[in-house]
């Protein structure tokens, strides 16, 4: 019987198979390579999205704003103004009134042992050098800080900008109201035998400035409450929320308490005033923030009444 011959040699594989395996074997490779690569670009392409969407987010507003919007924020300004001139000088100048209101803080405070204006006052005036700063800050705070405030969230935090807006005007307003209802005069303007002086006057020419602009355009029977202290917690209230610096954060705490020692210090408010105006903020907030909520919500369950009566007679 004859048996076919049969090559025992081993034969060599295919080039072109084998090259088809070895790249079918590296093609996991390739693709784990390019997804590792990915997370590393990620986190900068993230950064630069949101900085330009905040960036778009702000030029928008202003592109939406435009003159219209500019132009209503300085007519709310111009009206607040006009207000204010108004209660100072056909209003609230009775000065007998104020001091005879003053009068009645004096006795408050006496009669619950807050009535240490005189002694804090003299505790600084030992460091007169001190108390003219004290002057400068008075003067030169009070509504720089406030208008910073409110361009830096308009520009910045647009979203936020409407409520402290309202926030604000509610604040100056009910003061208003006050200011007419109740004039007070300032510690400076008690009898002599309290021992108040004004530092603004007293020591040098360093409230000079502020001095004139008291007496020509500010109400000198307006001290309760004290839109110093007012505007100073309001300014806390609405940047401490988008203020991430850590030292920011405890200038913006401490800012109204620095605010009440000089307005007492320099004989400008009692503490009753100071204390008005943190009163005031905490209730303007609630007419600004709770109350719209609260009646929105009254509005959408008084209006899904009807619609429920209707379903069900359906």
């Amino acid at each position: 019987m004859r048996y076919p011959l049969v090559d025992s040699r081993p034969q060599a594989a295919s080039p072109t198979i084998g090259s088809g395996l070895e790249t079918a074997a590296r093609a996991p490779e390739a693709v784990s390579y390019s997804t590792e690569a990915a997370p590393v670009t990620a986190p900068a392409v993230t950064e630069s999205a949101s900085a330009e969407r905040t960036g778009a987010r702000s030029a928008a507003w202003w592109r939406s704003a435009s003159w219209w919007r500019l132009s209503r924020e300085l007519l709310i300004v111009g009206a607040f103004c006009a207000v204010y001139e108004l209660l100072r000088t056909d209003m609230v100048q009775d000065g007998a009134e104020a001091g005879r209101h003053a009068l009645d803080i004096v006795r408050l405070e006496t009669g619950i042992n807050l009535f240490h204006e005189e002694s804090i006052q003299a505790a600084f005036l030992r460091v007169p050098d001190l108390v003219r700063s004290f002057n400068l800050y008075y003067g030169a705070t009070h509504f720089v800080v406030p208008v910073a405030a409110l361009v830096w969230l308009a520009l910045r935090h647009p979203d936020r900008y409407p409520r402290a807006r309202n926030l604000l005007a509610t604040v100056t307003g009910i003061g208003f109201i006050c200011f007419w209802l109740f004039p007070v005069a300032p510690p400076r303007l008690l009898p002599a035998r309290f021992g108040i002086i004004d530092t603004l006057v007293t020591l040098g020419k360093s409230g000079h400035f502020t001095t004139v602009l008291i007496n020509s355009a500010g109400d000198v029977y307006a001290a309760m409450p004290s839109l110093h202290v007012a505007w100073a917690l309001w300014s806390t209230v609405a940047l401490y929320p988008v203020v991430r610096h850590r030292v920011l954060r405890v200038l913006l705490v401490a800012y109204p308490a620095l605010t009440t020692l000089v307005v007492v210090t320099t004989g400008n408010h009692f503490f009753f005033d100071a204390a008005a105006g943190a009163i005031l903020v905490c209730v303007a907030w609630v007419l600004v923030t709770y109350v719209p909520s609260r009646l929105a919500t009254l509005a959408r369950t008084t209006g899904l009444a009807p619609m429920r009566h209707r379903a069900e007679h359906h």
